[in-house]
Formats: structure tokens, sequence, C-alpha cells
């Protein structure tokens, strides 16, 4: 999902059946989240579906003796709370969340791996040669020590949470380029790292890419 929503789907009024599925779609803004898609209208260009999610919320609904005992001259009426287990903690029931309307060029299919475009990986070489200024090489090898086991972690969620494999992503252009600037001091033996000093980085790069577009 982009991160800014259509005004065609963000000012929608929506009806009882989709409110929190509207609401959730806010959370996703720049997220991926997996749908089953239900319909297609490709005169619109959009697709109905549904995500699956877990809940603690359950409606119970009351018979008319139920509605009776309690004083309720009428039926309709249910009791909404929250599922607890013995040790009061929460119960994870699974759910759905239909959503209606979505566009269709918002979908990949699934197994789509998370791609970081060039102007993000840019960011955070720079970020990193910002965080390298001044330190000595032991000092870098140490963040690129870090910054390895920390891929080696998120690797392992990132099989089945986009969020991880997102922050995945970030990690190998932030690794690369910790081991790249590592290299750069073992072979100039310089007492510090100075990015306009290194062989490698350009007069532009030596800026923040999304600043120079201000």
């Amino acid at each position: 999902m982009p991160q800014r929503i259509p005004a065609k789907v963000r000012d929608r009024r929506p009806c009882v059946e989709t409110f929190a599925a509207d609401m959730r779609l806010h959370l996703h803004r720049g997220r991926r989240f997996d749908l089953t898609v239900t319909d297609v209208d490709l005169v619109e260009r959009t697709v109905d579906g549904i995500e699956a999610v877990t809940t603690s919320k359950v409606g119970l609904p009351l018979t008319d003796e139920q509605a009776q005992a309690l004083g309720l001259a009428e039926d309709g009426y249910s009791i909404e709370g929250l599922v607890y287990d013995a040790d009061h903690q929460l119960v994870k029931l699974p759910a759905t969340l239909a959503y209606t309307g979505l566009p269709i060029r918002w979908l990949d299919p699934l197994g789509t791996p998370t791609v970081l475009g060039d102007d993000s990986a840019a960011y955070y070489r720079w970020r990193v040669r910002e965080d390298a200024t001044g330190l000595e090489l032991s000092l870098i090898a140490h963040e690129a020590r870090a910054v390895l086991e920390k891929q080696r972690e998120v690797a392992a969620r990132a099989l089945d949470d986009y969020d991880a494999e997102a922050h995945l992503r970030i990690l190998e252009v932030q690794l690369s380029e910790w081991q790249r600037v590592e290299l750069v001091m073992r072979v100039s033996a310089a007492d510090g790292y100075r990015p306009e000093d290194d062989p490698e980085v350009s007069e532009a790069e030596l800026h923040d890419p999304f600043r120079q577009r201000d």
C-alpha cells in the first residue's frame, strides 16, 4: 500500500460491515499485507477481498429469555467483550476483515519480494557514512559485526513477516556499506573515517539524498 491513500478510498463513508477494515487500512499505509481477492471489477479497476486477522473481541446475542431476565423488554440485544483464558491472558481468535474497492494496482502476486528503492538505499548508505564519521577502524569493524548479527536475527523472521522483510532489505544495505567503509579504512590506515576522503564517494553522495530535493 502507498503512504497516501487515494481520496476515493480515504474519504468514502464506511458502512457498519466495512468500518473496521477501513480503519485498519490506515494502519497498513506504506506496508504490505496478505489479501485474498474475492471479486474483481475490471471497469473500476478495483478488487474486493478479505484479510485473515486475530481478535479477542466477541459478541454474544441474547436469547429472548435472557433479555427478559435482565429486564429488557425487546429482543435483539447482545453482549460484547473480550475473551480471557484461565491465566487472564487475552485469547486470540481467528477472524477476517472484508475490504471493498481497493485499486488493482496495489496488488502483487503472493511471494513477490520486498524491494528497497534506489533513493532509500542511497539514504541508508549516507546514514552509515554519517554514523561512521570520526570513528577509528576498530569501532567501524564492531559496527559492521553488530549489523551482521542483527541481519541474521531479522532474516529468520522475514520468512513470514512483511515488516521484518522490509527491515532486512535496509539491514542488507547498511551491512554492505559498513563493510565497504571498513575496507576503505584498512587500505587507507587513516586515524578516523571521513566521507570526504572516501575515494568511492562522490560529491553528491556527501549529502542527504532526500534533503537535496527540498
